[in-house]
């Protein structure tokens, strides 16, 4: 009994089909149901199992028997389909409606997208070389002295330098609102103007209180506040003072590189944080480089794929969350609730997200296919002969981490990331004027199969 399926492709590379089962097919499973059902009812006057077809009919029902026929249908229905159909989906399909009399079943199947990046080729854009400024590696050898802070409680009046322990509530109040911007029951807060509410005398009105004084007063933040919702904007505060500490800073010098880490000098904290910023510096500026790239690629790319990849895309952020907030120790429900969201509005505000995330890995998947981006054995094992360094001291915990690297997650972290390393680096090389042809990757790739089917036959 041949099922009669229709299939046509819509503008979103989806294919939307409709299966006809015949009736004789449904009346043989409703048939199989009922012997199936017939099995666990007691019925006077018939043994169990010897039930004849037509009682069963009047004592079940016939549309609820129909009912459990098409439900044990679906499936096989579905992969006879899916076979004689020959499209593999590129992602879940989904059953769109079901009509039960005539048997009916309408489906939509993603197709695989289709991606045309366009002449990216052409890109150009100016590499500015990495630098670390002196003011950049001062801010870090003022980090270093901050983690190595000294903080005593002391009986006197706050001081500028102190670290105070605040309580409190801070309202910016306009004519037809209230937001609430400063709402704590303890923190504590360095009174530095520069850094805590910077441009406004929120740490003068703190200067001079002590232990268990209450304050109230108004600031009002500046017209470049980093902030922009709050430039020009007056707030209240009202605060109470919980702790006051005197914050000793140690002095630059090489006993501190000593307890900083394994430094003999200064000199040498100053160089390991330089090279430091510098490594920092030069990711920053490849992962800019890439977005600029992926920005300007998008532009000119045509891209055509089923609402369905965003619809997963949007499924697989969602359960990303749920389980960092599990993890964490939360109940799912809890932390919707404090949030005061529901998954409803989650997904509506996070579809632009998946929208996005999924054109940008189309894209990306394109340009390392026309771009013939692969690792080879070779550039595995060397990336994980390089992450092993550090274990050298330690063979059973380099052996574990060798195994690792070998497989599972671990080989496809490790996959993903040379990949990357190798578009940032076909990037530069493309804006640069600097990227071998299509015609010279070709022949790049032939020769590289030509030597390894070589090598397969010795």
């Amino acid at each position: 009994m041949t099922l009669t399926i229709h299939t046509e492709e819509d503008a979103q590379r989806q294919l939307k089909v409709t299966v006809e089962v015949p009736e004789e097919r449904v009346e043989e499973q409703m048939r199989r149901s009922a012997r199936q059902i017939g099995r666990g009812v007691n019925i006077p006057g018939f043994r169990p199992g010897k039930v004849p077809y037509r009682v069963l009919v009047q004592r079940i029902g016939r549309e609820a028997l129909r009912s459990e026929a098409v439900e044990e249908l679906l499936v096989p229905v579905f992969e006879e389909t899916m076979a004689q159909i020959e499209t593999t989906p590129y992602a879940q399909p989904s059953l769109d409606d079901v009509q039960t009399e005539p048997l009916v079943l309408e489906l939509t199947i993603p197709m695989e997208p289709v991606v045309e990046l366009g002449d990216y080729r052409s890109l150009r854009k100016e590499i500015e070389p990495v630098e670390v400024t002196d003011e950049a590696l001062d801010e870090a050898l003022q980090r270093v002295r901050e983690r190595h802070e000294v903080l005593e409680p002391v009986a006197r009046p706050a001081m500028s330098g102190d670290v105070v322990t605040l309580s409190g509530v801070g309202e910016v109040i306009e004519e037809e609102s209230t937001e609430v911007i400063f709402d704590e029951e303890r923190i504590e807060l360095l009174l530095d103007a520069e850094t805590t509410f910077p441009g406004t005398d929120f740490v003068d009105n703190i200067i001079g209180m002590e232990v268990g004084d209450e304050g109230e007063f108004s600031i009002t933040f500046p017209e470049d506040s980093e902030d922009e919702s709050l430039r020009d904007k007056e707030a209240a505060f009202s605060v109470t003072v919980l702790d006051v500490k005197s914050r000793y800073l140690p002095e630059l010098d090489d006993e501190l590189a000593r307890e900083e880490g394994d430094y003999e000098t200064l000199d040498d904290l100053r160089e390991a944080l330089r090279e430091e910023l510098e490594e920092q510096a030069e990711q920053q500026a490849r992962d800019d480089l890439f977005d600029s790239v992926m920005e300007e690629l998008l532009e000119g790319a045509t891209l055509v794929y089923s609402p369905i990849v965003v619809s997963e895309e949007l499924e697989r952020i969602i359960d990303n969350l749920k389980d960092q907030v599990t993890r964490s120790g939360w109940q799912w429900e809890d932390y919707m609730l404090l949030q005061g969201e529901t998954e409803e509005s989650l997904r509506e505000e996070w579809q632009e997200r998946a929208e996005e995330q999924v054109r940008r890995g189309l894209a990306l998947r394109k340009f390392v296919e026309q771009e013939r981006l692969a690792i080879s054995e070779e550039d595995l094992e060397e990336a994980i002969e390089e992450r092993l360094e550090r274990f050298e001291e330690n063979e059973e915990l380099r052996d574990q981490m060798r195994e690792f690297f070998q497989q599972g997650q671990g080989l496809e972290m490790l996959s993903s990331q040379l990949v990357m390393d190798k578009v940032h680096e076909r990037m530069e090389a493309i804006v640069t004027g600097n990227a071998p042809s299509f015609e010279e990757l070709e022949a790049a790739e032939a020769e590289a199969e030509a030597e390894a089917a070589a090598e397969e036959e010795e």
